[in-house]
């Protein structure tokens, strides 16, 4: 018999872990960040089971809303929401041979049988949907979403070559659904990964992450782009016209057009584990990312006996692998700025086979996450692949016999360049404050500088930048801030491969022209910390001058429109730097310094019935490209902004419109489609 203490303590437990599991549950789903492992949440999720089955003993009863009884998460407001026909519901899990053998010997009392036949297909690590054919034509595709309804994604899913828009054949029923598994491929993942490195953007955590943002864009120009795949598993309504095996279900699906994996039936239990055992060894083997098998009776007829419980069916059962882990030495904490100047402390170790990999270095993410766990130099440690991709240290292992090094200190100067280190209110990340003059932060800084969207210096590429970065030759210029541009000797490329004339007198040219640029695209060029081209032009209609954004506090900054206080404190920051202020002063000794613009003359509020106005477009516009129509509002007159508020006069919304709009109606704000922006751009 249970104390009131304990009872207490059991249910404050138990409403703790159903909060953190469906908060875990959104940031999967719906935010495509997840922050804890796969493993991490089944073990939390395992735990809530086992507390509900006391309470469950003590009369007690669980909530519909349980993450033990719900599959997915709740939708967001992006994307149109689509019900599904046939409830799309997710898998129980084992994790031990033991947690098999329960699975075989339940199924075996459920069914009265002993007589079981599982097909066994690898379970993808990606993103489950449900396709809706009508008349044999794709009509919806909807996510997982809740199991009862989902996304519509069906744009993006068109985009994918695995997916037929048509069905032909006999007996292809009215309605069907056919549920399968959006992924990217581990070669199409590492590409896209390489993509985002150049342009100095977030890195995907691994492919699964990569396939579900992927899927979840607002343009299918970019879900194209991104080259996801599908494989088809399962299927809900028009089900029983296809077949009455789930391999003969796949077998039809292959002949309709759909991707399957290739699976193998299974006559027992001993079977089932042997198999297991042997894809542990080959999982890697294959082209795509799996995080497990899963094991379904067969035929439809014994799948109908064993039934369902209320988030996933009970003839079906997904064999997670284990996230593989070493143990190994810290040799040293050491500290590594990325291309964006973010310093991240990482983990120097003595080298160790991880999941195939021999790895020496694993990240420790952050001084906060570095700090939680505890890590110093000296130090066992276990260490896996987060995703079976990025090498982490996931614990330290303390042993009572052996001295523990000291605490790693924070560094307060970038260790590659030695400009000071900032951290801003809120954020976990330190980041290297030499911007323009860091090292580590050259390359990236060079390609975004001479960009069209900055100085626009036409030939001067990605591959001129890394040559000219690395050149060898002591004896040449070599780039090592922005100002060095200004500096070429053309000479240097004479007689060189790819290197005529003719490609040497234009590099010139746009070199010289750019010494010329802009206000805006200056202030762009300078990659201030989330200052975008839209703030760049924004801070030049305000200020007018680099000098007055320069000499500008804190407070000033912000009465920028659109401009808050994480935009102003690294705007502040930027042009407080010594190692800023030295590069801005050799472009300016060179030549490269826009003028000033002349006081601007007020519009007139008769000029144009968008004149003065503040108007914020959101969605997707068909009729006119969205930085054409935000040039063409500036042009009448409005003020366009990107979020809306009490000041906001007008939102302009397009197909797929989406929490903004929610907003200027929750506000009372006018609201108008793409067809009155064109009737007001054509006046």
């Amino acid at each position: 018999m249970q104390s009131n203490n304990e009872i207490v303590q059991l249910a404050v437990e138990i409403s703790e872990l159903r909060q953190s599991l469906k908060d875990h549950n959104y940031r999967y789903y719906v935010l495509d960040d997840p922050i804890i492992s796969d493993a991490d949440y089944d073990q939390l999720l395992q735990r809530l089971q086992q507390l509900e089955q006391i309470e469950l003993q003590q009369g007690g009863e669980i909530p519909a809303d349980s993450p033990t009884q719900t599959v997915g998460s709740r939708l967001s407001h992006v994307f149109e929401a689509r019900e599904h026909l046939e409830p799309l519901l997710s898998l129980a899990n084992a994790f031990t041979d033991q947690d098999m053998r329960d699975f075989d010997r339940r199924l075996s009392e459920m069914i009265g049988q002993t007589l079981m036949q599982y097909i066994v297909e690898p379970k993808i690590d990606g993103l489950a949907v449900n396709l809706r054919y009508e008349a044999g034509h794709l009509t919806i595709a909807a996510t997982r979403g809740d199991g009862k309804t989902g996304e519509d994604v069906t744009d993006n899913i068109r985009t994918i070559s695995d997916i037929p828009w048509s069905l032909t054949g006999d007996d292809i029923p009215e309605v069907l659904e056919v549920r399968g598994e959006v992924y990217m491929s581990k070669a199409s993942f590492e590409a896209l990964n390489a993509q985002q490195q150049q342009k100095a953007e977030k890195l995907f955590a691994n492919p699964r992450n990569a396939a579900a943002g992927s899927l979840r864009q607002l343009d299918a120009k970019i879900t194209a782009s991104r080259h996801l795949n599908f494989f088809a598993y399962g299927a809900g309504r028009g089900i029983a016209s296809l077949a009455d095996t789930q391999s003969g279900l796949l077998q039809r699906f292959k002949a309709l057009g759909f991707a399957v994996q290739d699976f193998d039936l299974l006559a027992d239990i001993e079977q089932v584990l042997e198999h297991y055992a042997q894809w542990q060894q080959k999982r890697s083997t294959l082209p795509y990312e799996i995080d497990g098998l899963v094991y379904k009776l067969n035929t439809f007829e014994q799948q109908g006996m064993a039934g369902y419980v209320a988030r996933s069916p009970r003839w079906a059962m997904a064999y997670k692998f284990p996230a593989e882990e070493v143990t190994t030495t810290v040799r040293d904490i050491i500290w590594q700025v990325g291309r964006t100047g973010v310093i991240t402390p990482v983990a120097d170790m003595q080298p160790v086979k991880v999941a195939g990999v021999i790895v020496s270095r694993a990240t420790l993410h952050n001084v906060s996450e570095l700090q939680r766990k505890d890590v110093r130099s000296g130090d066992c440690v276990v260490v896996r692949r987060a995703g079976d991709v990025i090498p982490e240290v996931v614990r330290v292992v303390i042993e009572a016999d052996r001295p523990r090094g000291e605490l790693p200190d924070i560094p307060a100067l970038c260790p590659v360049c030695g400009a000071h280190v900032e951290q801003q209110d809120g954020e976990v990340a330190i980041r290297c404050s030499g911007g323009l003059s860091c090292p580590a932060q050259l390359k990236e800084r060079l390609k975004h500088f001479v960009s069209r969207g900055a100085m626009d210096i036409e030939g001067m590429g990605e591959r001129l930048v890394n040559m000219l970065v690395d050149e060898p030759d002591q004896s040449l210029l070599k780039l090592r801030s922005v100002v060095d541009i200004y500096r070429i000797d053309y000479a240097q490329f004479q007689g060189r491969e790819g290197f005529g004339d003719k490609k040497i007198n234009n590099l010139m040219a746009a070199v010289e022209k750019s010494k010329s640029t802009s206000l805006e695209k200056f202030i762009f060029a300078l990659g201030i910390r989330h200052v975008g081209e839209a703030t760049a032009r924004a801070m030049a209609a305000f200020f007018r001058s680099i000098e007055a954004i320069a000499e500008a506090d804190i407070e000033t900054l912000q009465q920028v429109n659109d401009v808050g206080p994480e935009v102003a404190m690294s705007t502040y920051d930027f042009f407080r730097e010594r190692h800023n202020q030295d590069v801005l002063q050799s472009l300016k000794g060179s030549g490269v310094w826009p003028e000033a613009l002349p006081e601007e003359e007020p519009k007139s509020a008769d000029d144009h019935p968008l004149a003065g106005k503040v108007v914020v477009l959101t969605g997707t516009l068909s009729q006119i490209p969205r930085a054409q129509a935000q040039a063409a509002l500036r042009q009448a007159g409005a003020k366009v902004t990107s979020s809306v508020s009490a000041k906001t006069d007008i939102v302009i919304a397009g197909e797929k419109a989406g929490s903004k709009l929610d907003k200027a109606r929750e506000l009372g704000i006018e609201v108008v489609d793409e067809d009155q922006l064109m009737r007001w751009l054509q006046r």
